[in-house]
């Protein structure tokens, strides 16, 4: 009888230059220089055993090793930043260096690998699609800090902002054009026709929706982080706070969104039954934002499009 290969688990801490390896059960660290023809000869060190990897995405410094190790066969799992700084608290790991997270990327991955969802790559017009995103999200960063910079200043940035202008349409015009390319146009439609939602709004709950297999609108909201983390123990009631997951670019979105979709009177209506429960405005803004990304959800999930007497006063969050 032939004998059970056991899984390797291993955590990856990424750098611009360097990986850091660790093995769970045995602890040995691996340094290699984080280039694809070392990664490619590591991975053909590792045999023809199972193998799955913990990383930490790193800006695109992960991406060569990720995809290596997917051609591979081995399952990776991407972990979220925020969460592994949450679980280093949790484990009492006070040291934070290469090999110290790649150690604890490990041991994540070893004790929770129940919960997490392998990573599945996307197509190349997707991540460009992504990357824009991010990108655009960069480009309104700077234009509000030097709005705010030269307030105060007699000099005239009319060109610089004409340019900037100028580069936040080109990008506008390539994302759609992205999504048409990806037959995602339907959905599109579907996000666009909801009061509030524009067409960059709309593009980013698209990309959002295809980005995963999201088996509920509970879980479609947990990924944008938009769901609510409770502080409750016996008689204490904490504050409320969104657990803030996804990336901070769909949220905004969303938030923005929140005042245009006021000028749908239900939406308006719903808005300020919140305020009428003393919360502030900007909770009720970003439970009006939570209440978009379902409908969203909702309306992309079974091809349909809004219908305002349809959804004129529905319940729930």
């Amino acid at each position: 009888m032939a004998k059970a290969v056991s899984e390797i688990t291993l955590g990856v801490d990424v750098s611009k230059e360097t990986l850091v390896i660790c093995d769970w059960e045995s602890g040995e660290l691996t340094e290699l220089a984080n280039e694809a023809e070392q990664i490619g000869r590591w991975l053909r060190c590792l045999g023809a055993g199972p193998v799955r990897l913990a990383v930490e995405p790193t800006s695109s410094y992960h991406l060569a090793l990720v995809e290596a190790a997917q051609r591979r066969g081995c399952t990776v799992y991407l972990v979220n930043p925020r969460q592994l700084a949450h679980y280093r608290q949790a484990v009492n790991a006070r040291n934070k260096t290469d090999p110290a997270d790649a150690w604890l990327l490990a041991r994540y991955l070893a004790h929770e690998g129940e919960q997490l969802r392998p990573f599945e790559p996307a197509s190349g017009k997707a991540r460009e699609l992504w990357a824009l995103l991010h990108r655009r999200a960069v480009v309104v960063q700077s234009r509000n800090q030097l709005t705010q910079s030269f307030r105060e200043v007699r000099f005239s940035t009319r060109a610089l902002m004409s340019e900037i202008h100028r580069l936040l349409r080109r990008l506008d015009e390539r994302l759609l054009a992205l999504v048409r390319s990806l037959g995602w146009e339907a959905d599109y439609r579907c996000a666009l026709s909801i009061p509030g939602i524009g067409p960059l709004n709309a593009v980013a709950l698209v990309a959002t929706f295809r980005r995963g297999a999201f088996a509920s609108a509970d879980a479609f909201v947990a990924y944008l982080g938009l769901d609510v983390r409770l502080r409750e123990s016996g008689t204490y009631k904490g504050r409320r706070k969104l657990t803030k997951r996804g990336p901070s670019e769909l949220r905004r979105l969303l938030y923005c969104a929140a005042r245009p979709a006021r000028s749908y009177a239900p939406f308006a209506d719903y808005h300020q039954r919140q305020l009428d429960k003393g919360l502030p405005k900007i909770a009720a803004n970003c439970i009006l934002a939570r209440k978009l990304a379902r409908i969203a959800f909702a309306l992309i999930a079974r091809q349909q499009t809004f219908q305002k007497q349809e959804i004129a006063y529905s319940q729930g969050p």
